[in-house]
């Protein structure tokens, strides 16, 4: 027996983009949040950013579409006599400029954060606030461009000013007007929190918003996040992405030794976040240590075949397309994603507590039918699994995902 719940609309994008010309593809990279400790721990400086990109480059992932490395709330310090923003100086003593000329000499992209309010979220462990971009916008923008910023990340903390609460309709516009001023192209990224509905409206002001809450390294996290984008990609598209913040692949850092991982998911885990981040054309920036990689952890960030779903060329973002009926409701699901030449991505997700056999029929997918035949692939396992007429079954363990590629015969 089965429960299919067919999404009509699911591959039908709305997306009107945001006209700086960036982020035709989901974009792909790095961030500062995990590593050299736990998640929230917001510390970063210029040794790390230069080994990290070390680390991007000589492994491979760079090759593979990996670009972007980006710092968190952990860089800025404070505003000279004339109101411009300057980093840690103990942080990042050669300036911000002559690590963003470290990174473009490697073919990398840099990337820091901002706030729209009057301080940022965390002061990074250090003893005073740092200042968010309120009232500065133009001349923040000014200053990152002059120092060849690639990203922008702009948050949401710390915005009611005199007892009134800003409008993120209006300051992501106006941040957005201020970078595309400066002539240097600036991804620009929006992290509201999903509060106001981003996915309805940051698209013509912004490459990418955050649907939700901050991501953890924990299942409960995970779930919760899948849950909130399982069915937006329809305002996602070229230009424009959902995004469901960072990914966790093989665990933060320790609060007790920084240079080590203590993971906060299983393998399954962490190979579900990377699947269905893949599916839904979510931005892929990683948030923990790349550098001296366990071979897991290598064969999640440079396998090939996920990252081409990811990056694929029609750059159609997909969703859950239904449901497989077994005994946890709705914890057998099956996701989607329209490919180049016909071709499908299609995950089977499980996110029940039990393993699962879980199908996919054809008829789920537009413009396929219950007679449609495929040649089905593991991405994960890289091994063809033949021919399938009408539908694909596949064991699923606890909280895992399994993800082919379906091709049209």
């Amino acid at each position: 027996m089965k429960l299919s719940v067919i999404l009509v609309l699911a591959f039908v994008a709305t997306v009107t983009s945001e006209n700086n010309g960036l982020a035709r593809l989901p974009p792909m990279g790095w961030n500062t949040w995990c590593t050299n400790g736990p998640c929230e721990r917001d510390y970063c400086d210029e040794v790390e950013i230069r080994s990290i990109a070390d680390a991007m480059v000589d492994s491979g992932m760079h090759d593979l579409g990996w670009t972007y490395i980006n710092l968190d709330d952990c860089w800025a310090d404070g505003r000279d006599a004339q109101g411009n923003i300057y980093p840690d100086p103990a942080r990042f003593p050669s300036g911000m400029k002559a690590t963003a000329d470290y990174l473009h000499a490697k073919g990398l992209k840099f990337g820091l954060y901002t706030c729209a309010g009057i301080y940022t979220c965390s002061s990074g462990g250090r003893n005073h606030s740092i200042p968010g971009s309120y009232g500065h916008y133009q001349q923040d923008a000014n200053t990152y461009a002059s120092w060849g910023m690639d990203l922008v990340k702009m948050d949401w903390c710390n915005t009611k000013i005199n007892g009134t609460q800003l409008d993120p309709r209006v300051q992501y516009p106006e941040m957005s007007q201020a970078l595309n001023a400066t002539g240097w192209p600036i991804l620009f990224s929006a992290c509201e929190w999903g509060v106001d509905n981003p996915w309805l409206w940051a698209a013509n002001c912004t490459n990418t918003w955050r649907t939700g809450p901050d991501h953890h390294d924990n299942w409960d996290s995970t779930s919760s996040i899948i849950e909130i984008n399982a069915e937006l990609n329809r305002y996602a598209g070229p230009g424009g992405w959902n995004d469901p913040d960072f990914l966790m692949t093989g665990g933060q850092g320790c609060a007790s030794n920084f240079n080590a991982t203590c993971p906060g998911q299983t393998n399954d885990e962490y190979i579900t976040e990377f699947s269905l981040w893949s599916i839904m054309g979510a931005p892929l920036f990683v948030a923990t240590d790349i550098r001296n990689m366990s071979a897991w952890k290598q064969s999640v960030l440079l396998n090939k075949e996920a990252i081409a779903i990811s990056q694929d060329p029609l750059a159609q973002p997909g969703g859950r397309v239904g449901y497989w009926e077994c005994s946890q409701f709705h914890a057998c699901q099956i996701w989607a994603r329209p490919l180049a030449g016909g071709s499908y991505a299609i995950g089977l997700y499980n996110s029940g507590d039990e393993n699962h056999n879980i199908t996919a029929d054809f008829d789920l997918l537009p413009g396929w039918t219950s007679k449609s035949q495929a040649d089905i692939r593991n991405v994960w396992t890289h091994q063809d699994l033949g021919s399938f007429t009408g539908s694909f079954t596949a064991s699923v363990p606890s909280h895992g995902t399994v993800l082919v590629r379906a091709s049209p015969q």
